[in-house]
C-alpha cells in the first residue's frame, strides 16, 4: 500500500511500482469511482490505465450512491481475487477511512434514517456555523474531533449524535486487525513543497476544464449526494448561485486541498507505515526501486 498527502505523488509512485512488479492497483478514493469527475478527482487517465490494471475507478455513475461499506465489499473482492490467483494488489488512495475499509473487516455504522439525514443536511446547508453549534451542544467531543469547516463531516457527526446509541458499531478504524498481511509505505514531503505541488495541480485542473466538468455534474437531475462532496463542487455551485466570485475559486481550492493534505498526514501517522519515504522535491516515480526493495526485504527476499 502507498499512502501520503494529496499531490505529493503517491499515485505516480504506485503506478511506477505496479509496472515494476506486475501489480494491479486498487484505488481507495470515494470520488475516483465516479465517471464524470475525472478532473476533480484526479483519477488515472487512459494512458495509465492501458499500462496497469486499475480497479474501483470510474465504476459508478453520478446518480449512484456510494459509501465506505459498499466500497469495502468491492475492495475485499478484488484483493481476495488477486491474492488467491497469485497476483499482487497494490492499494493506494487519499482517504484514510477507505484505506482502512479495504484493509480490515471493520464493522460499518448503520446508515441513518432518511429523516435524520434530511435534518442534518438541511441544517448544514442552511447555516454551517449553526450546525456546528448544534453538534457541540449534542456531542462536544465529536465536534472537537472533526474538521468543522467540512460540511460533509459535520453532517455525518450530526447524524451520529442524533442517532445516539444506534450509531454504535463503527469501531475504531485504526485498531481493527488487517484482513491480510500488508506492507504499508508512507510518503512525505516538506510542507512548502506539498503546497507548491497542490497549487500546480489546482492550476492544471482548472486549465483542463474543472469548472465545466463540475457544472455538468451539478446539472444532472439525479446527482447523488456522495459525488457532491468532491473538492470544488460546492465552490462551483456557489459561483453559479452568485454567492462567490469566480476570481476566488483558485485560492479556495488551494485552501481546501491543503487542509486535506494535513489530514492525510495525520491519517498516515495513525496507520503506522512499515516505511516512510521523504521524497523531498524529487519526482515520486523515481522512488519506485526503493519501495520495491523494501517490499521484497519484508517478504524475505522473495521477488
Amino acid at each position: 500500500m502507498v499512502f501520503g498527502p494529496t499531490a505529493a505523488g503517491k499515485s505516480a509512485l504506485a503506478h511506477a511500482v505496479a509496472r515494476e512488479i506486475g501489480a494491479e492497483i486498487i484505488v481507495a478514493d470515494p470520488f475516483q469511482r465516479y465517471r464524470g469527475l475525472e478532473i476533480a478527482a484526479d483519477g488515472p487517465r487512459a494512458p495509465e490505465r492501458a499500462e496497469v490494471p486499475y480497479h474501483l475507478v470510474a465504476d459508478l455513475e453520478l446518480s449512484e450512491e456510494s459509501s465506505a461499506g459498499t466500497y469495502a465489499a468491492s475492495a475485499h473482492e478484488q484483493i481476495d481475487r488477486l491474492v488467491d490467483s497469485g497476483g499482487t494488489p497494490l492499494l493506494t488512495g487519499g482517504t484514510g477511512l477507505y484505506i482502512r475499509a479495504a484493509l480490515t473487516d471493520m464493522r460499518m455504522r448503520p446508515a441513518p434514517p432518511d429523516d435524520v439525514r434530511r435534518w442534518a443536511e438541511g441544517l448544514v446547508a442552511a447555516d454551517l456555523q449553526a450546525a456546528v453549534a448544534e453538534l457541540m451542544a449534542r456531542d462536544a467531543g465529536a465536534a472537537a474531533a472533526i474538521d468543522t469547516d467540512n460540511p460533509r463531516r459535520v453532517v455525518r457527526a450530526l447524524e451520529r449524535a442524533a442517532m445516539g446509541d444506534d450509531a454504535d458499531g463503527g469501531g475504531d478504524i485504526w485498531s481493527e486487525p488487517l484482513r491480510r498481511p500488508a506492507f504499508v509505505v508512507g510518503i512525505t514531503r516538506p510542507r512548502d513543497v506539498v503546497h507548491r505541488l497542490i497549487a500546480q495541480r489546482v492550476r492544471r485542473e482548472l486549465d483542463e476544464g474543472l469548472v465545466g466538468e463540475l457544472e455538468h455534474a451539478l446539472a444532472q437531475p439525479d446527482l447523488a449526494r456522495a459525488p457532491t462532496q468532491v473538492i470544488g463542487m460546492r465552490e462551483v455551485a456557489a459561483i453559479g448561485a452568485g454567492e462567490m466570485d469566480a476570481e476566488r475559486l483558485e485560492e479556495a481550492l488551494n485552501v481546501r486541498t491543503r487542509r486535506l493534505a494535513r489530514m492525510q498526514e495525520t491519517w498516515m501517522r495513525r496507520m503506522g507505515p512499515d516505511v516512510v519515504l521523504d521524497l523531498g522535491d524529487r519526482p515520486a516515480a523515481g522512488f519506485a526501486d526503493d519501495v520495491v526493495s523494501h517490499w521484497r526485504r519484508a517478504r524475505g527476499g522473495v521477488g
